[in-house]
């Protein structure tokens, strides 16, 4: 009982991505597992699985659509019911945990949510999970397969390797909820037209408040290196790099951000790249379209101020 499933779903019209640093996490337990994806979207975001180091597959329709979770929920049940001695994984999320208990009752499987550790052996797959305001642990086995959900952080290794495929489904949507078209909000990176970045070179926490400004006055959402967000200074959602977000946007603004591998490599494929850092032998600006040698707060008060 080997054999595992990451579940995970790309809806652009909702602003809706997938984590990969989850992704990452859970390969580490599973030597057989596959990352299944389900998207109204097909070639535009193929590229953003074919590095992630898990065999993907993803399944198109243009009707897909998060808002329908009982037809999502169907189509998962017509997907796997060949399957059913498999482990199935969600990210731990609102979305994650109201599908897997969907998935769970569809299948007629055993429900762990909110699995903070997972041991392997070939009989079953014993997970954990915190009770008791965590205080104490709960232990289950699921040697019959079963569906979890769980947010176990990896890195994603440099140079990884997999296969991605693409594959149409019927997907027909009895959701009575339509999408209100608005700017963005900068709540979403992974579809965001506009993004502006900060890393090390802002100092400190204090250093994103005006580059919130500005992302305010640019209509842009705001990203981050890992270095920023292991520090705290801002929410780990906002990390982009091969620990979790892939972003393409139309303009890219990366404020005190050196360019190390770790974070380009979530970036590059932006159309246009505007980098401002104090040291110019910086890797990043081999990568810029657009170079500022200065100081990253002073050019975005600067910047706040003409705007």
């Amino acid at each position: 009982m080997s054999k595992a499933y990451f579940i995970q779903f790309e809806d652009k019209d909702l602003q809706e991505g997938s984590n990969l640093a989850t992704l990452a996490g859970i390969s580490g337990y599973f030597s057989d597992l596959t990352n299944i994806v389900l998207s109204n979207q097909s070639d535009e975001i193929k590229s953003k699985y074919e590095q992630c180091g898990v065999n993907t597959q993803i399944y198109t329709n243009e009707a897909f659509t998060l808002t329908d979770l009982a037809t999502i929920t169907k189509s998962l049940g017509k997907l796997f019911d060949a399957n059913k001695h498999a482990i199935f994984i969600f990210e731990d999320s609102k979305l994650g945990n109201n599908l897997a208990s969907r998935l769970s009752a569809t299948l007629d499987l055993p429900l762990v949510c909110h699995v903070t550790d997972l041991t392997i052996s070939p009989n079953s797959v014993t997970v954990s999970r915190n009770i008791a305001e965590s205080k104490a642990v709960r232990i289950s086995h699921l040697k019959q397969g079963g569906v979890i959900t769980a947010s176990l952080n990896g890195v994603i290794p440099e140079h990884a390797t997999n296969t991605v495929k693409l594959t149409k489904f019927n997907f027909t949507s009895n959701s009575k909820i339509r999408y209100i078209k608005k700017q963005n909000s900068g709540n979403d990176l992974v579809y965001a037209k506009t993004i502006v970045s900060g890393g090390k070179g802002l100092q400190d926490a204090e250093g994103f408040k005006p580059l919130n400004q500005l992302a305010k006055k640019l209509d842009a959402s705001v990203g981050a290196t890992k270095g920023v967000t292991d520090q705290g200074w801002v929410d780990a959602t906002r990390m982009i790099g091969v620990s979790n977000l892939t972003v393409k946007p139309d303009v890219y603004y990366a404020f005190g951000i050196s360019g190390a591998v770790q974070h380009t490599a979530g970036m590059d494929k932006s159309k246009h790249i505007i980098a401002v850092n104090t040291d110019k032998t910086a890797p990043i600006f081999k990568l810029a379209d657009y170079g500022i040698v200065g100081d990253a707060n002073q050019v975005i008060d600067r910047l706040i101020n003409l705007l």
